[in-house]
């Protein structure tokens, strides 16, 4: 048992003080040796309680430091924990987000020489396309596409398409906005250069349309602003609709489209014209100019037959597209055979093909056209081809040259990823 100092201090008066008391005028008396031990005694005693103080105080700093370490190491865990979770998360949205991002591209270089049958011949060597395309699914019902594309000489760098789409995953139904081509006419080809049924019928337009699709049947609306003005206006005022079926079988596929516009001056090439001729004479756009398209697809076995006509349901004002004494009535056909091939264990494809137009001798496109081609899939994505093309030009009497538009003959090297 530890003795505080006050105890102490009794314990000696007892020892000191007799058990009667000291008679009045006694001295007490004790002997030196003996105080300088009790004195001792006593600085030992509150050194070791002063030490045996510290060591509690130590003690309970010690837990004080360890109830402190564990809650910041539970801290600690707890942060870690909702980091990792974090992370995973952030993984997970990543890997989503990446599956459902698809990029794509095209370049094509190409190596053309014209010879045509009046004047020089030229040759050149172009960058003909260089496309790179994003499409993303956002979610079951929304999917968006994005397109850049430069041309050489034609396009400069631009979005070619940007469009948002709304589908129902688990029904026909879908509707689309945005800048893309709208379906009026599908100007399929083996062949490097585009269609003539192109040149006529290609409409780019920022469009809202409306389809669905089942069973191997497509169809729908759409409707647009064209850059041709009626009477002035700037109007949300060119309808189309379209419609179409395909099948595909283990040896034979079959296409069929066909599409009406309320316009046909607001495709590329036709409304570049008419506006130059309409500003020319000073005039305004009269009145709408429908137009029809149908073109079909047939495949058998290593044959496919193309077959397309573009045509404009009315004539158009002299003064906004002449043919002779009066308005065009422009369209364009084209008719085109495939055959694919293995040659040393390369995937061909020879083709050829008979194009024409009437009453389009304004658009300075030829009257006929007859191209032969060839491609080879040189490398997974990698395709070298070439084609053989000879025009002939309208007669002296619907406003051409009456002679053969020349040869050119084309080479292309193309990649697609």
């Amino acid at each position: 048992m530890k003795l505080k100092p006050i105890k102490i201090g009794l314990l000696l008066c007892s020892f000191l003080i007799p058990v009667g008391g000291f008679a009045e005028g006694e001295k007490i008396l004790v002997d030196k040796e003996v105080f300088e031990r009790m004195q001792a005694s006593i600085e030992i005693l509150m050194k070791e309680r002063e030490q045996h103080q510290k060591e509690r105080e130590q003690q309970q700093k010690a837990v004080d430091e360890a109830r402190e370490a564990a809650k910041q190491a539970a801290a600690s865990a707890q942060q870690a924990k909702e980091n990792a979770e974090q992370s995973t998360e952030m993984a997970n949205a990543g890997e989503g987000w990446f599956d459902n991002i698809e990029i794509s591209g095209l370049t094509e270089v190409e190596v053309g020489y014209n010879d045509p049958d009046s004047g020089d011949a030229n040759s050149d060597i172009v960058l003909a396309t260089q496309e790179v395309g994003v499409a993303a699914q956002v979610n079951d019902w929304v999917s968006a596409e994005a397109v850049l594309l430069f041309e050489e000489d034609d396009t400069d760098l631009e979005f070619d398409i940007a469009t948002v789409t709304i589908a129902d995953p688990n029904g026909p139904l879908f509707a689309s906005g945005g800048m893309f081509y709208v379906p009026f006419g599908t100007f399929e080809t083996n062949m490097i250069s585009d269609p003539l049924t192109l040149e006529i019928g290609e409409i780019r337009e920022s469009t809202v349309l409306a389809g669905f699709e089942s069973n191997g049947f497509t169809g729908g609306v759409y409707v647009f602003n064209g850059d041709l003005e009626k009477n002035g206006d700037s109007q949300i005022d060119n309808f189309g609709a379209f419609a179409g079926f395909n099948q595909e079988n283990e040896n034979t596929s079959f296409a069929f489209n066909i599409g009406y516009i309320t316009d046909i001056g607001d495709t590329d090439t036709l409304q570049d014209a008419i506006q130059d001729n309409i500003d020319a004479a000073m005039v305004d756009y009269d009145d709408n100019v429908g137009g029809l398209s149908v073109d079909g697809m047939i495949t058998y076995g290593p044959f496919t037959l193309i077959g397309e006509y573009i045509m404009a349901t009315d004539d158009f004002e002299f003064n906004e597209l002449a043919f002779e004494t009066d308005g065009a009535e422009p369209e364009a056909f084209n008719i085109e055979l495939g055959y694919n091939f293995n040659l040393a264990s390369i995937g061909m494809t020879a083709a050829v093909a008979y194009q024409g137009t009437d009453e389009a001798v304004a658009l300075e496109l030829p009257e006929e056209r007859i191209l032969l081609g060839l491609s080879a899939e040189i490398f997974d994505g990698t395709s070298l081809s070439i084609e053989w093309a000879h025009d002939d030009d309208y007669s002296d009497s619907e406003g051409g040259t009456d002679e053969f538009g020349g040869t050119t003959i084309t080479s292309q090297l193309a990649v697609e990823f």
